[in-house]
């Protein structure tokens, strides 16, 4: 049988019991939202199912924003661009292979996408149009994160055997490159 996909429409109705409290607070934040306490529930579901969950078995630990970002800022820029490279690309193209068994660079772009759609504080934007490629990463932590950021897009964009144009700012990252069809490699080499 096969995975049905997130965005099959198909449902089933199901009871379950839930505390007053967290009914309270569910028809509460729906409310607040402008949406029916079912889709509150599909959404809380979806984003445990399509991001919480994975990002445990990917590593990913919850540490405060400002824990975070001060670490980021007390890092080097030379630390922050090797680890662009070396780990945050590696962690992209790892949950592109996991989700969608797929860790071609479109393959990562797509996994990308697809976890913007889960609250994460990096949102991806792609735009694809006659091999002109242009990635923009929004991000909540400041220009040094941008650092490392950049440097993962440019490791993304040499895996389209492109070579990018760059721009870095406080909470946005861009990569613009053209691709020609026939040098797109169809997987990736292991990063070591």
């Amino acid at each position: 049988m096969s995975k049905p996909s997130m965005g099959e429409r198909k449902t089933r109705l199901k009871t379950i019991r839930l505390s007053e409290s967290l009914v309270s607070s569910l028809e509460k934040e729906a409310a607040d939202e402008g949406i029916s306490v079912n889709a509150d529930i599909n959404s809380i579901l979806g984003r445990h199912f399509g991001w919480d969950k994975k990002a445990r078995e990917f590593g990913f630990v919850w540490v405060h924003r400002s824990i975070f970002q001060r670490l980021v800022e007390i890092a080097s820029d030379e630390e922050l661009a090797r680890l662009g490279r070396e780990v945050i690309f590696a962690r992209w193209k790892e949950m592109a292979e996991f989700w969608l068994g797929d860790s071609t660079p479109d393959g990562i772009l797509d996994a990308l996408s697809l976890r913007s759609r889960f609250g994460s504080s990096t949102r991806t934007r792609v735009t694809r149009e006659e091999g002109e490629y242009t990635i923009v990463l929004h991000h909540e932590f400041g220009p040094k994160h941008s650092i490392a950021l950049k440097s993962a897009l440019q490791e993304l964009a040499k895996s389209f055997h492109a070579t990018p144009r760059l721009s870095a700012g406080e909470s946005v990252v861009t990569a613009r490159f053209k691709v020609n069809p026939r040098n797109l490699p169809t997987t990736l080499p292991s990063q070591s």
